[in-house]
């Protein structure tokens, strides 16, 4: 009797101390588990955020170079846990330019996008990057006027946090009053001068790790000049299930518009 009870007290401390080392080491591997998870989601979030950042700069390089100083851009992203992508979207962007009496212009183009994704710890919510003062209703304003960018930057959530470079927009703007000889060549009568503005986005050198350049090289500028005997003209377009339309009035003395459509070819590679 006196045996058995001496061998339950040496077996008692053994037990103990093997499920304390347990538990121990079970807690220690959680804690180890959540501090590398959340030490990964917080740099992955934190690249993310650079990432959307560079996207919105790039927004504003592609415009410089598409109608402002031309010539070549480039900003630099960080692949690590980031994806830089680049797509033709499948909806067709048809533009229309118009006025009363007259056939319309017609115009068609199939725009590209840049698009970066976070890692898989990466989250977010749908809401417009660039331009900044703006809401998601943007992204269905097909045309707009003078000053108003032509690319959109904006993010959602679509299996992984994900932002999106959009360049689909059309700026239609009065630019003044030009005077055009009339049939008989002898007498100059005042028309009004529109310009309008697309971006055709072509895809070069793609592909690379690490720290890559997205670059933007304008490659060419094709101008048409279209006549119309109303000083006012419209210009609409449509995408997918999206459409919009701004109409341009000038000078009400005039009596034509003269309406430039300017498409910039810029070519987008990673180096």
């Amino acid at each position: 009797m006196v045996v058995r009870m001496r061998l339950r007290r040496g077996i008692s401390p053994v037990v103990a101390t093997v499920v304390l080392t347990g538990i121990l080491l079970t807690t220690v591997s959680i804690a180890i588990f959540y501090s590398t998870s959340l030490i990964d989601m917080n740099r992955q979030l934190m690249e993310y955020e650079y990432a959307k950042e560079q996207l919105a700069y790039a927004a504003t390089a592609l415009e410089q170079v598409a109608f402002g100083t031309g010539g070549a851009r480039y900003v630099r992203f960080s692949l690590t846990s980031t994806g830089l992508n680049f797509q033709h979207r499948s909806d067709v962007l048809e533009v229309e330019i118009f006025s009363s009496g007259a056939q319309p212009v017609k115009l068609t183009l199939r725009p590209a996008r840049v698009v970066v994704c976070g890692g898989p710890l990466a989250t977010t919510v749908p809401r417009l990057l660039y331009p900044e003062s703006g809401s998601l209703n943007e992204l269905g304003k097909l045309v707009v006027g003078a000053g108003e960018p032509l690319a959109l930057v904006y993010e959602n959530f679509t299996g992984r946090a994900c932002a999106f470079l959009e360049m689909y927009r059309v700026r239609a703007f009065y630019s003044g009053v030009t005077y055009v000889y009339t049939g008989s060549g002898s007498e100059r009568v005042p028309y009004n001068f529109y310009v309008v503005h697309l971006i055709d986005a072509t895809f070069g050198r793609l592909g690379g790790s690490g720290t890559i350049p997205l670059v933007f090289r304008n490659s060419n500028v094709i101008v048409h000049e279209y006549s119309f005997g109303s000083p006012s003209v419209t210009v609409y377009a449509s995408m997918g299930g999206s459409q919009s339309s701004l109409t341009l009035t000038g000078s009400p003395d005039a009596q034509g518009a003269i309406v430039v459509v300017k498409v910039s070819r810029v070519e987008v590679s990673t180096g």
